[in-house]
């Protein structure tokens, strides 16, 4: 098994070998490095009332991304960390909805978000080893008060159906979203349960495990006012051949 100290050593360099990892895992990430999770539904009052009825909080509106097609409403989760729950903004042109959002017929988990403070040199470094990514690109918006946020944000062009994160940078001139969300939610744990996954980012904690079947699931495990819930995104197949690095 590796440790978290091991793994948080391995040099850059070592990376590519351990891009495809040979096991079915568990992974569990290291609760200072994790921002945010981000749980889709088809419309956003409907998953504050979800949301609402597990954790016994009520999240406040965030704002809208403008061109993108959403709005969001925020919870705080503890630790500098928050849950984003993402819907379709009905004062933008529902020709930019995003169409795994209107799918939905229930809140899951649909991404999860890294902190990094180079992202472009890490851009750079998994473009050396043939991992393909987006960015990094800047992003803002503006809450309903005229407060703004801005970030800086690297994706990966194959993220496995949302199983595997992106990385964030706030501008430092920016506030965090998690300094004013609402509510007293804990973050217990997150995993990414089931089949082995590509593991681009050397910031991430590695356990084995062992589940049946090849499909994996991102799960996450919060303390509300009701006691532990579970939050999970929908289970999808990994094909081991995909997760090899491009030569």
């Amino acid at each position: 098994m590796l440790s978290r100290r091991q793994f948080l050593a391995l040099a850059p360099g070592a990376l590519a070998s351990s891009f495809s990892l040979p096991e079915t895992l568990t992974r569990h990430v290291p609760p200072q490095h994790l921002d945010h999770i981000i749980v889709g539904c088809s419309d956003l009052q409907s998953g504050i009332d979800y949301i609402e009825k597990l954790s016994g909080y009520r999240a406040e509106i965030g704002g809208s991304h403008p061109g993108v097609g959403t709005w969001n409403a925020l919870l705080a989760l503890g630790g500098r960390r928050y849950l984003e729950i993402l819907a379709p903004d009905p004062q933008q042109d529902q020709q930019l909805w995003p169409e795994k959002l209107l799918q939905l017929t229930e809140p899951l988990i649909i991404g999860w978000a890294v902190r990094h403070k180079d992202l472009d040199n890490y851009a750079l470094y998994l473009r050396k080893i043939n991992v393909p990514c987006i960015g990094p690109r800047q992003a803002s918006r503006t809450r309903p008060d005229g407060r703004e946020f801005r970030w800086t944000f690297l994706t990966l062009q194959d993220d496995k159906q949302g199983l595997m994160p992106f990385f964030i940078d706030w501008d430092s001139a920016s506030p965090h979203p998690s300094d004013e969300a609402p509510g007293a939610s804990l973050l217990m744990e997150f995993s990414v349960i089931g089949a082995p996954l590509p593991s681009p980012s050397p910031r991430l904690d590695i356990k084995k495990g062992h589940s049946p079947g090849r499909t994996s699931q991102l799960q996450a495990k919060i303390a509300g006012q009701f006691g532990v819930f579970e939050l999970v995104s929908k289970a999808s197949l990994v094909e081991d051949r995909s997760l090899q690095p491009r030569q």
